[in-house]
């Protein structure tokens, strides 16, 4: 069909021009689907759709005085994609000048913090003064501290302890809390000054701080924190100490996971610190994005490497290390703030969709593959980021065709579209119970779909009780081609071009098959027209016209034959005789094609071999065997008929070997076999007595030590009872006994 044609591969076009007509036979085009139908058919009955890309919105960069602040372009972008086929566009990002930033700076207020707090509060209102005039002016700020769940382990519960938790130390610190919010975002310098000013530092018992609980609720409780719609979200937050994750609540027995749910009721404190246990990494994540708030982690030195860890695992966060007294801040903020790392939203990627992206940054000459970030962007600079995008499959689910290319540092975002070619613009446009199709089924975008009971390419053909299909008749496989692409399929039998034979068409007249080196499925053979000296080839083993008796002759022997006559070509290769090798079989292996001296010495070691194997029958090729008896031996008189082609033994007392030679000649060796050579010794009459002897010392050695361990016993016996005779026991009373039971009277009581 048209939809399985522009499926199967990119380049594939299909003609919806039907060239059927019903009084033919077959149909005059040979194939509707095909990578040179664009060019054979009229372009307006093409079906070959491209993948592109439109934008559907396309809004030009703006100032920060327009209404509607755009850094992002184009928006929203249409995405048609072919099976196979790849598109490729481009997004850009331009850094509008002067952005709205809302800024909350979150502090670990543990001990060990008590330099850091001391230097925010000498800052004060010039922090924000220097980063107006470092980052942006439009900036907007919010405060807020954080310690630890007011529990054990986490905090010690000493009520001394939870009134003034560096008691210890003689300093005066505020009583320990998990998480306060102080300071709502705004405009408002003057405000977050006094709220700095007003901070104490507080104290708890574990190196770990519960940030995570702080962290989640300035993400969530976006109407008490105050976050603008129209800035950027940056948190700052400020350590020198590892943090508390999921599942450590377990060790204060809390067991509820966090709920990801504000909680900042009371005092703008987080009320749930002692019921919900810390977020996990992964919620932390889900919360930022959800939000579009961005994490700038100030730590000291001692914790960079975890934090950095943690960057890996929270997209669009920024680590980096803070001065023991936090005097770098600004520049930190102002680090981030140029940084800008734009994500895809993974998890709504269509099925069947490959994306692959690269960056162009600011000032630099190549690009960066298989990353959206870039690092220092001053204002009016342009990001480009260039995407190819290819649709391995067609989908299978209804699933969001849906995605997002944004950034938690940024407001806006560009949306992909996704919509798949995979069915062709005719396949809507039927015509029920063709003429062409025989009445038998309907026109679609030129070629027939038949009614049940009926195949063919204009319907003409009746279906059969096989259990094929007709068109599955016509296949020597499942994934084979019909008639291997070399006839036609009608009613179920293959009508196969000019030069094709076979079953299936799968057998060439000229030579060979056409289709991966398939033999011919037990149909008449592949026909070989071709020769050389009037000889034709023959056919290979995969039915191909490959094979000639002219490689099997000698080419340096003017004389030579087909295999040096000692073989047979098979296929352009000799197969030798037994006694022949070499590539033309031109080497004799045999001793008797070598020309040997008629004399017994030379054959003294086959009559010697013979001999010393009485009774069993043996094999040597010799090279000549004469009649006359070794120089050692006494010739037996006699004529015996000898094995042509064996050196073997007579059951008798003669052994004889023969041989005939190259030159027809037969001649014996007469051995006369004599009793005085010495019988083997049997093996059997040495392995027994060993066999015995070890079995009997084991024996007497088992029987030796059950003697020994007997009388061994017997006197340790009789040590003990002469010990236990000469014991004396003697009868005492213990001084400190007392009676179980005592007796008292009553001084009142009077008897009767």
């Amino acid at each position: 069909s048209c939809d399985q044609c522009i499926q199967k591969h990119p380049q594939c076009a299909w003609c919806s021009k039907s060239n059927l007509k019903f009084n033919e036979t077959k149909p005059q085009t040979k194939d509707f689907c095909s990578r040179k139908t664009s060019a054979l058919c009229d372009q307006a009955f093409v079906e070959m759709p491209r993948s592109n890309a439109n934008f559907a919105q396309n809004q030009q960069f703006s100032t920060r005085e327009e209404a509607v602040v755009v850094q992002l372009r184009p928006q929203v972008i249409d995405i048609n994609l072919r099976k196979g086929d790849t598109v490729k566009f481009n997004v850009s990002f331009r850094k509008v000048k002067d952005y709205p930033v809302d800024l909350y700076y979150v502090m670990d207020l543990s001990n060990s913090m008590k330099d850091d707090l001391a230097e925010l509060q000498k800052l004060g209102e010039s922090l924000a003064t220097q980063i107006r005039q470092n980052v942006t002016s439009d900036i907007n700020m919010g405060f807020g501290t954080f310690v630890d769940k007011v529990m054990m382990p986490f905090t010690s519960t000493v009520p001394d302890q939870l009134i003034n938790p560096c008691a210890k130390s003689k300093e005066a610190c505020a009583p320990p809390f998990g998480f306060r919010h102080q300071q709502s975002i705004s405009g408002d310098l003057t405000a977050f000054k006094q709220s700095v000013q007003n901070t104490n530092i507080s104290g708890n018992i574990d190196s770990p701080e519960g940030g995570f609980d702080a962290l989640m609720q300035i993400a969530v409780c976006g109407g008490q924190i105050g976050w603008r719609g129209d800035a950027s979200h940056l948190v700052v937050f400020t350590t020198d100490a590892s943090f508390h994750t999921a599942l450590d609540g377990k060790l204060a027995a809390i067991l509820d996971a966090n709920d990801m749910k504000c909680h900042l009721k009371r005092a703008l404190v987080y009320d749930k610190s002692k019921e919900l246990d810390y977020p996990s990494i992964g919620q932390l994540r889900a919360a930022f994005v959800a939000n579009k708030i961005q994490p700038i982690f100030a730590v000291t030195k001692e914790v960079r490497s975890l934090y950095d860890g943690l960057k890996e695992l929270i997209p669009n966060s920024f680590v980096d290390e803070l001065a023991s007294d936090s005097n770098n801040i600004i520049s930190i903020i102002k680090t981030a703030y140029n940084k800008l790392q734009m994500s895809l939203d993974d998890d709504n990627k269509p099925e069947g969709v490959g994306i692959s992206y690269r960056t162009l940054c600011p000032n630099a000459t190549t690009w960066s593959d298989n990353s959206l970030s870039c690092n220092q962007i001053q204002l009016g600079s342009e990001v480009t980021y260039e995407f190819t995008v290819t649709a391995t499959a067609c989908p299978t689910t209804s699933a969001s065709n849906t995605m997002l290319f944004t950034s938690s540092s940024l407001q806006e975002s560009v949306t992909f579209r996704f919509n798949f070619l995979c069915n062709c613009n005719c396949s809507s446009m039927v015509e029920q119970k063709s003429i062409d199709c025989s009445s038998n089924g309907s026109m679609v975008c030129g070629a027939c779909l038949c009614d049940q009971g009926h195949e063919g390419s204009r319907c003409q053909c009746t279906q059969n009780t096989i259990g094929l299909s007709l068109s599955a008749q016509c296949k020597r496989s499942d994934s084979a081609d019909i008639c291997e692409r070399n006839g036609e399929c009608l009613c179920g039998i293959c009508d196969c071009h000019e030069n094709f034979h076979g079953k299936y068409c799968q057998c060439s007249n000229t030579g060979c098959p056409v289709t991966d080196g398939n033999n011919c499925y037990n149909q008449p053979k592949c026909n070989c027209t071709a020769k050389i000296n009037n000889i034709p080839y023959t056919l290979d083993n995969v039915g191909s016209c490959t094979c000639h008796e002219s490689n099997c002759i000698d080419p340096s022997n003017p004389n030579a034959t087909v295999c040096s006559s000692h073989g047979n070509c098979s296929c352009s290769i000799c197969e030798c005789d037994p006694k022949y090798d070499g590539k033309y079989c031109q080497d004799c292996n045999s001793p008797l094609c070598k020309t040997v001296t008629a004399e017994c010495s030379s054959h003294e070691a086959c009559a010697i071999c013979v001999n010393s194997a009485p009774g069993k029958q043996h094999y040597i090729s010799l090279d000549l065997f004469l009649r006359q008896r070794l120089a050692h031996k006494r010739n037996r008189p006699g004529s015996v008929k000898s094995p042509t082609t064996s050196c073997g033994i007579n059951r008798a007392r003669t052994t004889w070997c023969s041989l005939k030679n190259s030159t027809k000649q037969q001649a014996n060796i007469w051995v006369h076999k004599t009793d005085d050579c010495p019988k083997p010794i049997d093996p059997v009459i040495i392995v027994l007595p060993i066999v015995a002897g070890i079995v009997v010392l084991g024996m007497i050695a088992l029987i030796a030590w059950k003697v020994y361990q007997t009388w061994r016993d017997k006197r340790e016996w009789q040590v003990f009872e002469n010990e236990m005779k000469k014991s004396k026991w003697t009868k005492g009373q213990n001084p400190i006994f007392e009676e179980a039971s005592t007796r008292f009277e009553n001084p009142t009581f009077h008897g009767t």
